[in-house]
């Protein structure tokens, strides 16, 4: 019983040195609102959207001009006209005003879509390939820099990930 009480202490005492050794856990953090706004791809699809609906925007504009110089005319002419003419005026400004606002908001909408479509896409990217350098840099946890509350400079790896993913944006485009 002796011998086998001793040959497990000795089993155990030559296990020890294992766990001491045993790696720390690496943690790091990553801003990912940064890396889609200072990334090529993210700049790129800002740009896309800004194109996109400047456009759109100059006819809302244009309409937006249309009902001042509208509203001008019934404010100056008012009095001249017939109370069946300045109620038909006013029927057809309430109405252009109903339709910018609804074009107004349908732009808005359409803008935030549209960007969220993009974002969401670029997003599901950038946590690929943070997860790859996660797993090649055996990091136990990667974080949003946005849910702690502080983070030393040195485990954040924001700008190792924007240059790793312009890289691989570069390295795609090129391929096609």
């Amino acid at each position: 019983m002796k011998k086998l009480l001793a040959v497990l202490i000795l089993f155990l005492v030559m296990l020890f040195p294992k766990f001491i050794k045993a790696e720390p856990n690496k943690v790091s953090v990553v801003d990912l609102q940064k890396v889609l706004n200072e990334s090529s791809k993210g700049k790129e699809a800002v740009k896309l959207l800004e194109v996109e609906f400047e456009k759109k925007k100059k006819s809302l504009d244009a309409k937006e001009e249309e009902l001042k110089k509208l509203e001008d005319e019934i404010t100056k002419r008012s009095s001249l006209w017939s109370d069946k003419i300045k109620q038909e005026k006013e029927d057809e400004f309430d109405k252009k005003v109903k339709d910018f606002r609804r074009m107004q908001t349908d732009l808005k909408d359409e803008f935030q879509r549209k960007n969220k479509n993009f974002t969401d896409k670029i997003l599901m990217d950038i946590i690929e390939l943070v997860k790859s350098v996660g797993e090649e840099e055996k990091f136990s946890i990667i974080m949003e820099k946005q849910n702690a509350i502080f983070t030393s400079s040195s485990i954040d790896i924001t700008d190792k990930v924007i240059k790793l993913y312009d890289n691989t944006s570069k390295s795609k485009n090129n391929n096609k």
